[in-house]
Parts: structure tokens; sequence; C-alpha cells
């Protein structure tokens, strides 16, 4: 019976940590370093992964993709400063002139046969899976 409880308990702060973090997540700008996160997506199919980047105001030469071990890490210069009253964000001053971000790749890829596509502010990266398979060895 104690251990049906236990679990219940930590099932219900797993719960309760889960919903802080959601109810408690920082904004999508850093006032200080003049950045903004921009609209993301990830999708992971059999064969590949694609990180899609939404990117208004900037220009292909200015994306700058930094892949690591088993993330990314992606700035892109604004061609214009964006204001944060833009945004529609009233109780804040300043202003917007990169976009930057850093993203955790859930599954193994191959980061050296990256491709990276850019068109009209929007990015789009596709990273093959590397399937490490295991050959079970069967004896007779």
């Amino acid at each position: 019976m104690s251990n049906v409880v236990d679990r219940y308990l930590e099932d219900l702060e797993n719960w309760a940590e889960e919903l802080n973090e959601t109810l408690m997540q920082k904004p999508s700008w850093d006032l200080k370093n003049f950045s903004m996160e921009p609209l993301r997506e990830i999708s992971v199919t059999a064969s590949e992964v694609i990180v899609t980047a939404d990117l208004p105001f900037t220009r292909k030469d200015s994306v700058k993709v930094r892949p690591t071990d088993n993330s990314l890490e992606i700035l892109a210069h604004m061609r214009r400063k964006l204001d944060i009253h833009e945004l529609g964000v009233s109780h804040h001053v300043g202003e917007i002139r990169k976009f930057h971000f850093c993203m955790h790749i859930p599954v193994p890829v191959d980061m050296s046969k990256m491709i990276i596509k850019y068109k009209k502010g929007i990015l789009e990266i596709h990273m093959p899976r590397t399937h490490k398979l295991h050959r079970r060895l069967s004896k007779r």
C-alpha cells in the first residue's frame, strides 16, 4: 500500500513541476541582447529531423547555424530594428535586432549532412537520422 501512495505522490510532484514550468515560462525576447526567439517547429520522421524557423525581416546571408552534438544554435540579424511595441507589448520598452535560439535535437542525427534552405524568411534545416542498428546474433 505504501508503494502505491509513494508512486502517487511522486506523480503528483512531477505534474506540479510540469505545470509550474508551463505557467512560469520566460518571455520569448531578451531586451538586454536585443534578441527574440522565433516561432519554430521540429519534426521527427523515420529518416530525418526537420527544423523550421520563422525569421521575418532577415536576409539569407545574416543567418548562422551552429550545430553541436545534439543541438542547434541559430542566429539571424534583422534588416531593420523592431520596436517591442510593434509586437503588442506595452509594459516594456526596447527593440529587437536579431533572432536567436538554441534547440535540442531529440534523436541522433548526422550534422555533417545537414541541408539548410532559406526562402522568404523561412529557415528549413534537414538532418538525416543516424540509426544505430544492433544486429542480433543467433546461436545455432
